[in-house]
């Protein structure tokens, strides 16, 4: 992921934060106080008013977010403009590859226009897959069944010896982990609400009249454990349901499996997000055993279980709140290399 990936912590000994580190913690301050105006709506603004000092950290994250984006587009733009080579060179990173392709195209973006490009290209690529891989790592781990069969599928697509590797090409054959990946994020959706204001009224169709200014919320997370949309097993962690009779995968209307949210604003990372998920979940079962840290299955807080009990195998831990869908706590295990069942 290029520059996303460089975002990280410094050494814990570190007695003064990185610029890295100040952003990290800048951002998720910032997603977890949006998630609390989604709750509020309105509201928020009359609350940090009255709350000084949670306004001021507010102001202070958006200050950190501000500055780091502005010097990072500032510092790629420079590369761009002062060394010629940098026009024929693979970008490493998704900020030098937009820049470069917005000036390609001959596209003129403003400076306040790309910093929030850039701030959205973090939340898409930061959070959203590896929350989703988490939340698929989990289920795979209780449900061994699935992890014998996107072995025993990889094994044959790329070879038993594992010389093969899942390529742009290839990875829509690996259908087990597609379906597991799916399956995620059905339960799990990487953006598990939303609100919209509306600017006119309009009616949704078989629906209620909507006002103009009118608050209009929806939960993916809901949607997914709603038996009318799902069926009675909806809660039930179940990859299977992605697969046809003839062992495809079944492709569902977008405003079902609404996770990349649809028609034209249906996320423009789909399949990238997809092949990454699904490279990583074969390369790392296909190389390595998982299994959950000694006590961390027992001690972990679980979530509630939503409706009949009898209908959940096993209950999920504890989500935290955010705009994204984070465990509460982290998911922690032990990897050894995979003998291929030997």
């Amino acid at each position: 992921m290029g520059q996303l990936d460089q975002l990280h912590l410094p050494p814990i000994r570190s007695s003064s934060p990185s610029p890295d580190s100040l952003f990290v913690d800048a951002f998720d301050f910032a997603q977890k106080h949006l998630d609390r105006r989604f709750a509020l709506l309105t509201l928020w603004k009359l609350i940090e008013k009255i709350d000084i000092s949670l306004g001021r950290r507010v102001k202070s994250a958006c200050r950190t977010l501000d500055e780091y984006t502005s010097s990072l587009i500032d510092e790629r733009l420079a590369s761009l403009h002062g060394h010629a080579e940098a026009h024929n060179q693979t970008p490493t990173d998704l900020l030098s590859s937009f820049l470069k392709t917005h000036r390609q195209m001959g596209a003129d973006l403003g400076h306040e226009e790309l910093k929030e490009t850039f701030l959205n290209l973090i939340i898409a690529g930061r959070d959203s897959t590896a929350e989703a891989l988490t939340w698929a790592f989990y289920h795979l781990l209780m449900n061994q069944d699935l992890v014998a069969k996107i072995r025993e599928e990889a094994s044959a697509i790329t070879g038993k010896d594992r010389a093969g590797r899942v390529t742009y090409e290839n990875n829509k054959e690996f259908k087990w982990a597609h379906a597991v990946i799916r399956e995620a994020l059905r339960l799990h959706p990487s953006i598990p609400k939303n609100v919209r204001f509306a600017l006119k009224g309009d009616q949704i169709p078989d629906g209620p009249v909507i006002e103009a200014g009118d608050a209009v919320r929806w939960s993916d997370w809901a949607m997914a454990r709603d038996p009318e949309v799902w069926g009675e097993d909806c809660h039930e962690f179940r990859p299977a349901r992605w697969m046809d009779a003839d062992g495809n995968i079944k492709q569902f209307s977008q405003f079902k499996f609404h996770a990349f949210n649809g028609g034209p604003r249906v996320c423009l990372g789909m399949n990238f997000a997809l092949f990454q998920s699904v490279s990583l979940i074969v390369e790392v079962l296909h190389n390595f055993e998982l299994q959950f840290a000694p006590g961390w299955l027992q001690h972990v807080p679980k979530t509630p279980v939503v409706g009949d009990p009898a209908s959940t195998p096993y209950q999920t831990p504890m989500y935290k709140p955010s705009l994204t869908l984070p465990m509460a706590q982290p998911m922690l295990v032990t990897i050894k290399l995979y003998q291929g069942g030997h």
